[in-house]
């Protein structure tokens, strides 16, 4: 049976450029969004898919595995009144959804998603400066080309390409009251400074720390904060 002129349906478009399906996958795909309504869900029977679709029976229920491990759709049945399962529903997935759904990538991926790109690996350290050391340093306002290249070197030679390592770095200058500005000449850490390998150099040697509170137990670490790994310059 074949579907009146005038109907349509409303596929994700990525289905196109998924590979593994084949052209049975995407007409069992075409013929289940024909039933969809205004939210993607459709209700067929798989006979009615496999007439749709003008394929057995038996392949429908094959492409509708490969189309739902692909992402395209949700599948599962429902009961009726009577506690006997009834119909299946296909909750169709499309992109819009999917990115709302979607977590914000971690820093490291979405370095790895612009090719290790100097002005990713600059914002992201920016942010984590932000997030460590914002509420007594102070945070720059734009990160010119002096700033990307820096960060961008420091990334390399000093944190292994780690930004846990330049985290850490962040906590260990915020624990100190001296890089915070609670010296006698009142000066204050700020980015700049901490991309400096001389400035990296001596936090890991500690010569920024308060030795007044309990300041290490023997092993490197001060209050909690994790030391860095191997790479500093």
């Amino acid at each position: 049976m074949m579907p009146r002129i005038g109907q349509f349906a409303c596929i994700p478009a990525r289905a196109a450029s998924i590979r593994g399906l084949g052209a049975y996958d995407l007409r069992v795909l075409i013929a289940i969004a024909l039933h969809a309504d205004g939210e993607g869900r459709a209700y067929p029977s798989l006979a009615l898919i496999a007439s749709r679709a003008g394929i057995a029976r038996h392949n429908v229920s094959r492409s509708i595995v490969r189309l739902e491990k692909a992402g395209l759709f949700r599948h599962h049945r429902r009961k009726g009144e009577t506690g006997v399962w009834a119909h299946s529903v296909y909750e169709i997935i499309f992109e819009d959804a999917e990115a709302q759904q979607s977590p914000p990538p971690a820093i490291e991926q979405v370095i790895e998603q612009k090719g290790g790109a100097a002005r990713a690996i600059a914002d992201s350290m920016l942010a984590i400066w932000r997030e460590e050391c914002g509420d007594a340093l102070p945070i720059p306002r734009s990160l010119d080309r002096d700033r990307v290249t820096a960060c961008q070197a420091r990334f390399g030679d000093s944190f292994s390409r780690n930004v846990e390592q330049w985290r850490a770095l962040c906590r260990e200058i915020r624990q100190s009251p001296f890089c915070c500005g609670q010296g006698s000449s009142g000066w204050q850490a700020d980015f700049d400074w901490a991309l400096k390998p001389k400035s990296i150099r001596n936090v890991l040697e500690g010569k920024y720390r308060d030795d007044r509170p309990a300041r290490s137990r023997g092993n490197g670490t001060y209050d909690g904060i994790p030391p860095l790994g191997p790479g500093g310059t």
